[in-house]
């Protein structure tokens, strides 16, 4: 795995692996919610980012701002299966993409995002931003670090 991955890269593994003949969808907020958290999880497992893109602590949780332009024209629907192979990925890479959706997966954007607002990294990027105000500011890897390690240690005792 020569190549840097990007926010596309991931975003498109999990739009593929989605089972949409059993019914399961992935819509936007979804969609954001879940790389929010496959990089939290990676900065605190691996130490290091899953790709270098920013999230913002918008109004209705993480996001970021190129993956939302790309996929604002689905709204609340769900994104289709995307053309194309994904990159080549290795095994434990792929492992860690399956347990984050295993884990997050399940739910849909609505509880994830209500998720994001009771967690330390959103709410402290969000700062002086009001209630459903409109926000830009950066969720720093720093403090998405912090708190998955914290989350970690927790669950490892």
């Amino acid at each position: 795995m020569n190549k840097k991955l990007t926010i596309f890269d991931i975003a498109n593994f999990f739009l593929k692996i989605v089972e949409r003949d059993s019914g399961s969808t992935i819509t936007p907020l979804k969609l954001q919610k879940i790389l929010y958290y496959s990089q939290g999880w990676h900065l605190a497992i691996f130490n290091k980012e899953l790709f270098a893109d920013e999230f913002q602590a918008w109004a209705h949780g993480p996001a970021n701002v190129d993956i939302y332009y790309k996929y604002k024209e689905y709204g609340y629907s769900a994104i289709e299966a995307p053309k194309g192979e994904i990159p080549d990925m290795n095994k434990t890479l792929i492992d860690f993409l399956y347990s984050v959706w295993n884990t997050y997966g399940i739910f849909d954007g609505k509880y994830l995002e209500n998720l994001t607002h009771s967690e330390k990294p959103w709410i402290d990027a969000r700062g002086d931003c009001k209630e459903g105000e409109s926000c830009s500011n950066i969720i720093t890897k720093e403090s998405m670090k912090s708190f998955f390690k914290t989350k970690l240690d927790e669950t490892n005792y």
